[in-house]
């Protein structure tokens, strides 16, 4: 979990990682009704209503939230 999370996209509040995120590896406990499954993705709960999961790797999960409409390409459509 090196790379550093963006801003969400639509309050720009910062993302406490400890706080907005369920992360499988760290926050998933089985339960009598599902002991052996992987838990949920890993996702972002924002304040402002935001609700974002994208899969179970870490790396492809920055990418994705991380990935803004422009990418950087402002003004080259």
């Amino acid at each position: 979990m090196n790379e550093k999370l963006k801003p969400c996209p639509f309050c720009g509040k910062e993302i406490d990682i400890e706080k907005n995120m369920y992360i499988p590896e760290r926050d998933w406990h089985p339960t009598y009704f599902d002991p052996d499954s992987g838990g949920d993705p890993i996702s972002i709960c924002c304040k402002c209503g935001l609700e974002f999961s994208h899969g179970y790797d870490w790396d492809e999960f920055v990418k994705a939230w991380n990935r803004r409409t422009d990418n950087g390409q402002k003004g080259n459509y």
